[in-house]
């Protein structure tokens, strides 16, 4: 798929040589970690976001022609408290992910805010513990496209409608019409039985000369 990059980071991106970070947002319940895979931290959209140098690695990100949910692999290691905490006590499971790309000059600053690459959600997180407080933490995530192999649990009935959409009376007659058998010709119906063909009105007749 295209990717609307600014000018500037286009005509870089094509460039014979180009130095380019990859940022990470992992939205945890109790708060979201910046992360990127340089070293340092970069400030843009009002978040300053830390660095983790060659500690950190991304599977290559998958597209093609055909609607599937591609699958990326997030690779830290060495990581620090903050990172580590949320990875083993977190509730991470389907907690959003978005990856992005920004190009640098020659002086390592961004040409422009980087571009969103990739959305989608956390699904399963390895984490090897290590010595001198040096964990591996190996994170699975799913693209957005996920969420069509994925039942809702969702009923038609006016119980979960009301769930979402109090007062709605859109499933309010379901149970009644349920198993209902329609008596054509007829001003009422019946739940059960079928049709009296003696009693139903007559089609008009039409003759050709």
């Amino acid at each position: 798929m295209s990717r609307d990059f600014p000018t500037n980071v286009s005509n870089a991106l094509v460039a014979n040589h180009v130095a380019t970070v990859t940022f990470i947002k992992l939205e945890f319940s109790s708060g979201t970690l910046y992360l990127h895979n340089s070293i340092g931290t970069y400030t843009w959209g009002g978040q300053d976001w830390l660095g983790v140098g060659d500690l950190g690695d991304i599977s290559a990100i998958e597209e093609g022609a055909e609607v599937s949910p591609y699958k990326i692999t997030l690779s830290l290691s060495a990581i620090d408290a903050t990172i580590s905490n949320a990875a083993l006590n977190e509730d991470y499971y389907m907690r959003p992910v978005t990856l992005y790309i920004g190009a640098l000059d020659s002086a390592d600053d961004l040409l422009a805010d980087p571009t969103e690459v990739w959305a989608g959600f956390m699904d399963q997180m390895n984490v090897s513990l290590g010595h001198q407080g040096s964990d591996d933490i190996a994170l699975i995530a799913e693209s957005e496209l996920a969420k069509f192999d994925r039942a809702s649990n969702r009923r038609f009935t006016d119980a979960h409608q009301q769930e979402t959409h109090s007062g709605d009376l859109f499933f309010g007659f379901l149970k009644d019409i349920e198993g209902a058998k329609i008596q054509w010709g007829s001003s009422g119906s019946t739940t059960g039985g079928t049709p009296d063909l003696d009693t139903m009105p007559s089609r008009p007749r039409f003759e050709t000369r």
